[in-house]
């Protein structure tokens, strides 16, 4: 599980953007983790991404921090690409060949891994939820289901921190649970998974019990609390998707590594 996933209040960096800006730039950081680019630009865009979460977050230790799951799963594909693609020039052997091709079938593996998971998760922590439901209403999706991000952003934080309270009485009254071995596994969906998922219902259904006592739905239409506007911000963002873009199609057209 991703540490701190979830929209952190700020004034700096990406911050200071609108969801439009924000949602522009992911789009420009995802297309590049999923177009068929080399490393060079995969690298480049990975090094983007971390300057703007320390800017953003105020330090690249927390950033990197909470991350740490995401950049141990990706050290995993690297070694799994290295040791199976066993085509191109052999280097050396630690029982297995370690070829070129391999190791830039896995640092390219990882590095789109790495795209992908932190462009999303700074996504996350610098947009707020509210603001994000706002601008999807205003394109003309029925606020029933603009809700759904909200609700979906919201739970996140509430699941990480309903397992720690669950971790924390485990420690209590002496229960270990490990993944270590079948009856392991499930020992840890007996006294881990089953409570937090019971959690949530109840979650849900209270703030189910909420929507209706409010009459959401009601009315087909609903006003929003903030107006729509782009700020200095958001042309920035916009600019920066645009760019990547560009150099999406350049590093395609002309084979970049």
């Amino acid at each position: 599980m991703i540490r701190g996933a979830g929209y952190r209040a700020g004034t700096a960096g990406l911050h200071a953007v609108g969801p439009i800006g924000n949602l522009l730039l992911l789009a420009g950081f995802l297309t590049v983790g999923l177009a068929p680019t080399g490393i060079t630009l995969k690298a480049a865009t990975l090094g983007l991404i971390f300057a703007l979460g320390a800017i953003s977050n105020a330090s690249s230790r927390t950033f990197l921090g909470s991350l740490r799951f995401v950049l141990a799963f990706a050290a995993i594909l690297f070694v799994a690409h290295v040791l199976s693609v066993r085509e191109g020039t052999i280097l050396f052997t630690v029982g297995l060949p370690i070829t070129t091709e391999g190791l830039s079938a896995g640092a390219g593996m990882a590095l789109r891994f790495l795209v992908i998971l932190t462009s999303s998760f700074l996504f996350v922590t610098v947009t707020d939820p509210d603001r994000l439901a706002g601008v999807i209403l205003r394109t003309g999706v029925p606020y029933r289901y603009g809700y759904v991000p909200i609700l979906a952003l919201r739970f996140v934080p509430f699941f990480r921190s309903e397992l720690r309270t669950v971790r924390e009485a485990q420690r209590i009254r002496g229960i270990r649970t490990s993944v270590r071995s079948l009856s392991g596994i499930r020992r840890a969906v007996r006294y881990t998974f089953v409570p937090v998922l019971v959690a949530g219902l109840m979650r849900v259904d209270s703030i189910a019990m909420s929507m209706k006592g409010r009459a959401f739905g009601l009315h087909r239409t609903r006003t929003n609390a903030s107006p729509a506007s782009w700020t200095k911000g958001d042309w920035a963002a916009a600019v920066g998707c645009g760019g990547l873009l560009a150099v999406v199609w350049i590093a395609w057209r002309y084979a970049w590594p």
